[in-house]
């Protein structure tokens, strides 16, 4: 007798939801937290849990799973959307639409702000790191230079995301947060200080690694972490100063430059203006008269 698909239990369906995720365009870091997400979930159902239909899967079971990760409100939320996404692939499998998720406490995260470096301290800090850490040296100077993100974007550059003579970096929608083809300027003292590497490893060798494999996810949030401290002690950063602050910093430069948001959001490979404006208003950059003033008009 077959087994109707309205029939089939939260581990079959959600496995399926799994599968065709991972199968769609999205970035790796993307992947390994839905698959993180889903192996947890899992675990927490038990046997008995997942053999379940998902009609019979309660909102107060969600919550409970979801307080497994309520040291911050963040760790909340981005549990929360991953289960979320995995729950309302399964939900299409079986063509319901269900609020089980939607139904759970929603905590507000309050965003934190990545302070930008003054502009006397850019150059500074960027040769105590060049000193001490080439990769990380390299890594700052192209989330700033290029604006791109540190962790999932230039920590997995290879040789061949550079062309017309490594002026420009191409990536393609699984390779970054905006999931669209974006093409960047490489600034001539970013050039000058990769080019030695470029020239000498191969097609497919990921820039840092200097092989096939690039280091793991970490690799720059630990390195940073531990040159913060020394930075922090000498006084040559804030506390509120990060790894990202390069990013931030160089948006306000652009913006500053070029009053131009349509600049900034491009840069910055944001989906949607609206992100870039937030992001402005959120480093002080805009004020919410400016943001209404810009509103399109009909």
């Amino acid at each position: 007798m077959k087994i109707k698909k309205n029939n089939k239990s939260i581990g079959l369906l959600f496995q399926q939801a799994l599968d065709r995720k991972l199968s769609s365009d999205i970035s790796k870091l993307h992947r390994d937290s839905l698959r993180y997400a889903y192996n947890q979930f899992m675990i927490f159902l038990g046997p008995e849990g997942r053999e379940m239909s998902i009609k019979k899967l309660k909102t107060s079971t969600i919550e409970e799973f979801l307080q497994r990760y309520n040291s911050s409100p963040t760790s909340y939320m981005n549990k929360r959307r991953e289960l979320s996404s995995l729950f309302n692939a399964a939900t299409r499998l079986i063509d319901e639409s269900l609020m089980t998720v939607k139904k759970t406490e929603v905590q507000k995260i309050k965003p934190t702000l990545h302070l930008a470096y003054e502009k006397d301290q850019l150059k500074p800090v960027l040769n105590f790191l060049k000193a001490r850490q080439t990769n990380l040296y390299r890594c700052c100077l192209m989330t700033y230079g290029c604006l791109l993100r540190p962790h999932e974007e230039i920590r997995l550059l290879t040789k061949k995301h550079f062309k017309i003579n490594n002026t420009e970096i191409h990536l393609n929608g699984s390779e970054n947060k905006g999931g669209k083809i974006r093409v960047v300027y490489v600034p001539d003292y970013v050039r000058h200080e990769l080019e030695p590497v470029l020239d000498v490893i191969g097609k497919d060798d990921n820039i840092f690694s200097l092989i096939n494999e690039p280091f793991n996810d970490d690799y720059f949030s630990k390195q940073w972490s531990r040159e913060k401290k020394i930075l922090l002690s000498h006084g040559l950063i804030y506390p509120k100063q990060t790894l990202y602050s390069f990013r931030h910093t160089a948006a306000i430069d652009v913006f500053r430059r070029t009053k131009d948001v349509y600049m900034v959001q491009k840069m910055m490979g944001h989906s949607s203006v609206l992100i870039t404006m937030k992001y402005l208003r959120s480093l002080g950059e805009f004020n919410m008269d400016e943001l209404k003033s810009a509103a399109p008009v009909l």
